[in-house]
């Protein structure tokens, strides 16, 4: 449901064409529709989807990581998204033994890994909320490979 308020605001400021539902969608909402989109970007390049995609939320300073399994003989790219009140979300991939495979932590809401592994095993995902202006912030994982 949106916010009547903000629809409210937004009609009388005479901006009803330029304000999207987006604008007023929530957190989960927004990353849903970012996870979809990234989905349907790489599905269009020759990628298939690996692993359900997960949803979450952090704080800022927070991190979270989670397990899954990757098979050799494939590449993966991993992508993270967050909503409008995350603006720095990074991630770092490691193998079973612990071994950093691939980070991003650039300043930005985007990142993604792009690995190829040598072996078949369990990997681990870290992820961690850089920057988040309006705690907690809701972000999403992508795993897909070809």
């Amino acid at each position: 449901m949106f916010p009547v308020k903000k629809i409210l605001a937004c009609l009388v400021a005479g901006l009803a064409s330029v304000c999207s539902t987006a604008a007023f969608a929530e957190p989960a909402d927004q990353v849903l529709a970012q996870v979809y989109s990234v989905k349907r970007k790489l599905q269009s390049n020759g990628w298939a989807e690996t692993h359900n995609h997960r949803l979450d939320a952090l704080r800022q300073g927070q991190s979270d990581s989670f397990n899954f399994r990757l098979e050799n003989n494939t590449t993966y790219k991993i992508v993270a998204v967050c909503d409008d009140d995350c603006s720095d979300i990074d991630m770092a991939l490691y193998d079973g033994n612990g071994n950093r495979v691939d980070v991003d932590t650039a300043s930005d809401d985007l990142p993604i890994l792009t690995v190829s592994p040598r072996w078949t095993g369990k990997f681990s995902l870290r992820v961690a909320m850089a920057r988040c202006h309006n705690n907690p912030c809701a972000y999403g994982i992508v795993i897909m490979g070809r």
